[in-house]
C-alpha cells in the first residue's frame, strides 16, 4: 500500500500535526480540518507535556526549525509524602515541553504559522507535498465512493449554531448551513477523545470516567521563591498528601525558552470526585451556571470553588514548594480524568483510519498521549512501504494502547492509594504482557 497521494486529517491538534507533517514530508497533498476557530489554538495552551522517543525521532527525521521545540531534561523521580519533602528519590531521565511549543513547532513545519517559538518558519523542502490548515471546520458527514477509491468529507463553519440545542434543532442548523465537501484517497480521524468521526461512524466507544479529576495550572518561576524552584529542578515530583496527590515539573515557557527564571512550573492535582456529586457539580459548574461536561477553562472556573478546595490542604499539609506553587497559580483549570477505547479503527478498505486520542485516549498520569501519536505515524508509514499489513498494524496498536492504559491505571492508583484496584492492576498487566510474549 502505497502512500496517499491526498488525504484529509480531520483534527489540527498534536495528533494530527504529526501526521500532517510525514504526509507532507512523503509528498501528499494535505487538508487539515480543525474544529476550534482560533488559526493559533496552540500558542495560549500553557500545559506540560512528555516528549517520549518516538516525538524525538519524528522530530529529528521531519523537523526542519532548527533544534525547536525546547525541552527540560530532568535526571532524577522524587516522592514527597505531605510536608515531609524526600521520602523516596531515584534516577528517571525523561525530557518535557510546553504543549503549546510542539504545536508551534509542528504548525511552523506543516504550514508555516508564524509564532514567538518559530518567527521564521523553515522553507519547503524538495519533495514536500502542499500542506493546509483550516481552523474553525466542523465536520459532519463522511462518504466513501470505493469505485473512485476516494473518502468525502462534509465540513461547516463551526462558528454557525448554538450547539446546544436538541438533536432535531441541532440538525435542522446543520441542514441550513453552507456544506463543504473534499475528497482525497485517505482520510486520518485525529479528533480526540470525543472523536466526531467515531460518532459518524457509529464506532463503538467507551469512555469511562476514572473517579477522579484533574486540578492543573502553571505558574513562571519568575514568580516563585529561589528554594522552591531548586525543590523542583531535574526532577518530577510526587506529592502525595493521603488520597490525593499532585505531579509537578518545569517546563518551557509559552515562547519556548529554557532559561532559568523565564521557565514555567507545570502542576496536575488528582483529587477523587464521585460522578453526579454535589461536589462534582460545583467544581464543574462554571462562572456563568452552565453544567460543564468535561472541563472548565480559567475564565471560567468559579474561584471560590477553587480557593474551598485548596483551603482543604493548603497550608499544612504539603510541603512549603507545593504550597507556594499552588498558591501562586493565578488561573487553573479542572478536567475530568478518563479513558476510552475505540475498535475496530480502520475502514473504507484501509482508507478511514483513527489515531492519537481518537483510537485510544489514557488517563493522563504518564502524559504520553503525543508518544501514542508518533508511534501511530511511523506504523502508518511502515504499511504505506509494505513492512507490515493494516491488520498488523492495528493489533500493534491495539496492545501498545492497553499496555499503556494499565500503567496510567497503576501510576493513579497507587497515587491515590486505591489498593484493591492497583492490585486488579498489576495482575492485568502481568496477563497482558504474557499474552504478548507469545503472540
Amino acid at each position: 500500500m502505497a502512500p496517499p497521494k491526498s488525504a484529509i486529517i480531520i483534527g489540527g491538534s498534536i495528533s494530527g500535526l504529526l501526521q500532517a507533517l510525514q504526509l507532507k514530508r512523503m509528498g501528499a497533498s494535505v487538508l487539515i480540518l480543525e474544529q476550534d476557530p482560533s488559526h493559533t489554538r496552540g500558542t495560549s495552551h500553557d500545559s506540560g507535556v512528555t516528549i517520549g522517543p518516538s516525538v524525538i525521532a519524528m522530530l529529528r527525521k521531519y523537523d526542519a526549525t532548527a533544534g525547536t521545540p525546547s525541552v527540560i531534561p530532568a535526571e532524577f523521580l522524587s516522592v514527597a509524602l505531605r510536608q515531609r519533602p524526600r521520602v523516596f528519590s531515584t534516577a528517571w531521565r525523561h525530557n518535557t515541553s510546553n504543549w503549546g511549543c510542539l504545536y508551534s513547532v509542528l504548525r511552523a513545519n506543516v504550514d508555516g504559522l508564524v509564532s514567538h517559538v518559530v518567527p521564521v518558519p523553515p522553507e519547503k523542502r524538495e519533495g514536500d507535498g502542499q500542506a493546509v490548515y483550516r481552523p474553525g471546520r466542523r465536520v459532519v458527514g463522511i462518504k466513501y465512493d470505493q469505485a473512485q477509491g476516494a473518502v468525502s468529507v462534509l465540513h461547516v463553519d463551526s462558528g454557525r449554531g448554538s450547539g446546544g440545542h436538541s438533536k432535531h434543532r441541532k440538525a435542522t442548523e446543520e441542514a441550513e448551513m453552507e456544506v463543504e465537501r473534499v475528497s482525497a484517497e485517505m482520510v486520518i480521524a485525529a479528533d480526540g477523545v470525543h472523536s466526531t468521526i467515531r460518532r459518524l461512524m457509529g464506532i463503538p466507544t467507551h469512555w469511562k470516567y476514572a473517579g477522579y479529576i484533574a486540578w492543573r495550572g502553571t505558574v513562571s518561576e519568575d514568580r516563585l521563591s529561589p528554594e522552591t524552584v531548586r525543590y523542583f529542578s531535574d526532577r518530577l515530583t510526587f506529592s502525595l498528601l493521603g488520597g490525593t496527590y499532585l505531579i509537578t515539573y518545569i517546563i518551557p515557557s509559552q515562547h519556548g525558552s529554557v532559561d532559568p527564571g523565564t521557565r514555567r512550573l507545570n502542576w496536575v492535582w488528582y483529587y477523587p470526585a464521585a460522578e453526579g456529586s454535589a461536589e462534582m457539580n460545583a467544581i464543574f459548574t462554571d462562572l456563568n451556571g452552565a453544567l460543564q461536561p468535561h472541563t472548565v477553562p480559567p475564565h471560567l472556573l468559579n474561584p471560590a470553588v477553587w480557593s474551598a478546595h485548596r483551603r482543604r490542604y493548603i497550608p499544612g499539609q504539603t510541603t512549603a514548594a507545593v504550597a507556594e506553587l499552588v498558591i501562586e497559580t493565578s488561573q487553573p483549570y479542572v478536567t475530568k480524568v478518563g479513558e476510552s477505547d475505540a475498535h475496530p479503527s480502520t475502514f473504507f478498505d484501509n482508507r478511514l483510519v483513527l489515531v492519537g486520542d481518537a483510537f485510544s485516549g489514557f488517563r493522563s498520569h504518564m502524559g504520553l498521549a503525543s508518544e501514542q501519536a508518533a508511534r501511530h505515524c511511523f506504523q502508518m508509514e511502515r504499511v504505506w512501504r509494505g513492512e507490515m499489513t493494516q491488520a498488523a498494524r492495528d493489533r500493534e496498536a491495539i496492545l501498545y494502547a492497553r499496555r499503556l492504559l494499565l500503567l496510567n491505571r497503576l501510576v493513579g492508583f497507587l497515587g491515590l492509594e486505591w489498593w484493591w484496584a492497583e492490585i486488579r492492576t498489576v495482575l492485568a498487566y502481568l496477563w497482558l504482557m504474557m499474552i504478548c510474549r507469545f503472540m
